[in-house]
C-alpha cells in the first residue's frame, strides 16, 4: 500500500510460534522480528496473526457450504 508518505504494509502471518501467545505478544514478536526493516517502513498493519489451526478454522468457516 502507498499513501504517498512512505512504504505501508498490511500483513497476515500464520506460524506455530504463536501457539499459546496472546494477540499483543504475537504483534510484539512480529515487530521484534522486523525491527531492522521497520527503520525503512512508514507503517505496518498486522491484519491477522494466527496459528496454523486458527488459519485452517478460519478458511473452513469462509468456504461456501456445499448444496445438499
Amino acid at each position: 500500500m502507498s499513501g504517498g508518505c512512505g512504504a505501508k504494509f498490511s500483513i497476515v502471518i500464520v506460524t506455530e510460534q504463536f501457539e499459546g501467545k496472546r494477540l499483543l505478544e504475537r504483534h510484539r514478536m512480529v515487530n521484534g522480528a522486523l525491527a531492522e526493516e521497520m527503520k525503512e517502513i512508514h507503517a505496518l498493519s498486522i491484519t491477522k496473526a494466527l496459528t496454523p489451526e486458527q488459519w485452517k478454522q478460519q478458511q473452513e468457516s469462509e468456504m461456501p457450504q456445499a448444496a445438499a
